[in-house]
């Protein structure tokens, strides 16, 4: 048995990269040991907690742009500046969908103008002054017109980037619209789009990582790891920081490479043992990195802090949430499945307080609300629902503060930049908020 493992792991390693790529570490990733399961199949939080004294957060800074789909390549939100009242929306349809149950797309924002991806494959530059868009491109022309595509997009200086699910990474001139590249390799992929110190990082839905050139879309290295039959969606992100590279796969797999070695440093699984059910409907939340610390937590599992050097667990609590993490001195802010806002201490896991988005909702005893977010603007966690409400919640003591109705079907996090927030709903059409 024992020589079959180490025969299966040299084929395994053989087999992530061609001759091109740089090889993963055979005795590195041998040192990783047994995988191990952290995984209990029944994590629902239901419950709300208030708390006694007030949390002393960072102070929020002014953003002007979001180049990342996820802010930045650690997945770190900040603590962003936003003095609006929620009141004054502007609505504009510009791009178009395929399904109504749409959230894929990606929203961007730099100077005065906004990026948009939308689900019938088209890219769109915005003017925010103007309100008209500027140009629009689509690489596949008519030929997946009715295939709905999800498109991830990130900004650098003057060039946009962007991957797809149907296997393509290409690069857009941001003044002429013009594709400056192109590459076609063949698999979906499946993760958001990462760039770090030179170089893009996807995920495809075979779970192999690349690493491509940024000035002309050429494969530098890969890794692959193990992939399942089914290809659950969303279940593919990425996340770097210090030279350090994290990725989750379709079967629950967080795995840390060294970007300097190109070594694997650690693996984990964070599924339950009923794979085939789990895997099926299988979802992870953006993977946060913060001071060599991982958080991550998916939609029936335990959200997790790991040391990023060992992997050795430091905490854990049981609830489920795909949504964005967020981070502030000490503390951690999560929105569950269910639509709680908790918040946490970060050091020990120690829950301070809870607030239940989801006794505002009037929704029909059968329908299932899902909800989106969060961003910390001046000291208010503002989230989303799929019932068309926004949410502002206080961050220091979980105290409510308002909930409003501003549109009909929202499927996407708001963000924040230049003190204005911005949504994507369902239909592609952009909320921008005071």
């Amino acid at each position: 048995m024992k020589y079959f493992f180490i025969l299966f792991l040299f084929f395994l390693i053989s087999s992530c990269s061609s001759n091109k790529d740089k090889k993963v570490d055979l005795e590195i990733f041998k040192k990783q040991g047994e995988k191990i399961n952290i995984f209990e199949s029944s994590n629902t939080f239901d419950k709300e907690i208030t708390y006694g004294s007030t949390l002393k957060l960072n102070q929020p800074l002014i953003n002007k742009k979001w180049i990342y789909e996820h802010y930045s390549s650690n997945n770190f939100y900040d603590h962003f500046f936003y003095d609006g009242k929620l009141e004054d929306i502007y609505k504009k349809n510009v791009g178009d969908y395929i399904n109504v149950s749409n959230d894929n797309g990606s929203l961007l924002v730099f100077d005065n103008f906004i990026f948009i991806s939308d689900e019938t494959g088209v890219i769109y530059k915005f003017d925010l002054i103007t309100k008209k868009v500027i140009w629009e491109i689509n690489v596949h022309n008519n030929s997946f017109k009715n295939y709905p595509q999800n498109i991830s997009l990130f900004l650098n200086d003057d060039v946009l980037f962007a991957s797809d699910n149907l296997g393509f990474i290409y690069s857009i001139d941001v003044n002429s619209g013009k594709i400056l590249w192109l590459q076609n390799y063949g698999i979906p992929f499946s993760s958001h789009l990462n760039f770090y110190k030179g170089i893009l990082y996807v995920v495809n839905q075979n779970s192999r990582l690349y690493a491509f050139n940024a000035s002309d879309g050429l494969k530098i290295w890969s890794f692959e790891a193990l992939s399942g039959v089914v290809k659950p969606s969303k279940s593919s992100n990425i996340s770097i920081d210090n030279d350090k590279l994290i990725f989750s796969n379709d079967l629950g797999d967080i795995t840390v490479i060294d970007l300097n070695k190109q070594t694997v440093l650690w693996s984990i699984n964070i599924l339950s043992t009923n794979r085939i059910f789990n895997n099926f409907f299988l979802k992870i939340s953006n993977i946060l990195i913060d001071k060599n610390q991982i958080f991550v937590s998916s939609n029936g599992g335990d959200l997790l802090n790991f040391n990023i050097e060992n992997g050795q667990i430091n905490w854990f609590q049981k609830i489920s949430s795909i949504q964005n993490h967020l981070i502030s001195d000490k503390f951690l802010f999560v929105l569950t499945e269910e639509g709680f806002i908790i918040a946490y201490n970060k050091l020990d896991g120690n829950l301070l307080w809870s607030f239940n988005l989801a006794k505002f909702s009037n929704a029909k005893p059968k329908q299932k609300i899902h909800y989106y977010g969060l961003v910390l603007a001046s000291n208010k966690l503002i989230a989303t629902s799929s019932d068309g409400f926004i949410y502002k919640i206080s961050a220091n003591n979980g105290e409510y503060i308002l909930h409003k109705k501003i549109n009909n079907d929202l499927s996407r996090a708001p963000i924040v930049a230049d003190n204005k927030i911005f949504i994507l709903n369902r239909s592609s059409e952009l909320l921008i908020l005071n």
